[in-house]
């Protein structure tokens, strides 16, 4: 099978393909956290080898994902929804860190916080990384959400 016949399987079965594209971005996320979460409660903080490979496979993907699943409303909604919650959580980190006390209020701003920002733990040490990349994932995702819906204003009747 020569690659022009190849690609053009790929485009007549594209939707199963965007499918496992979705699954495997949602599995190299449940995967990060997974592996780097325990780094936010470690003193040595040094990325384990899988976390650092969930944690590139997890951001790769997810910008690929941007660009190849920018038409599924589903998607678009769940990454926009887990982004800003991500923003959120690294806010409410900021917050209970400012606070200087380690109360019941400040263990559960911090939760959310271990949980969303873990993704990022095994990309690399500077601490850009883990607001930057949320940051601009969630304004990312909410202009997909905006080119979505401003698509579907221009065609009413194509759904």
């Amino acid at each position: 099978m020569s690659l022009r016949q190849k690609l053009l399987a790929v485009k007549a079965d594209w939707e199963k393909w965007e499918d496992g594209l979705m699954i495997a971005i949602t599995a190299f996320f449940a995967a990060s956290i997974a592996a780097n979460v325990g780094l936010f409660f470690s003193v040595r903080k040094t990325p384990s080898v899988p976390g650092a490979a969930f944690s590139w496979l997890y951001v790769v993907s997810w910008f690929a994902g941007a660009l190849l699943l920018r038409n599924r409303a589903a998607w678009v909604r769940a990454v926009r929804a887990v982004r800003w919650a991500a923003v959120g959580a690294i806010l409410l980190g900021i917050a209970a860190g400012a606070g200087g006390g380690m109360g019941l209020l400040s263990a559960l701003c911090v939760m959310p916080y271990a949980v969303l920002v873990s993704p990022y733990s095994g990309l690399s040490q500077p601490a850009w990384v883990s607001y930057f990349l949320p940051l601009v994932q969630a304004a990312a995702a909410s202009l997909l959400s905006r080119r979505l819906r401003r698509k579907r204003t221009d065609r009413p009747g194509d759904d």
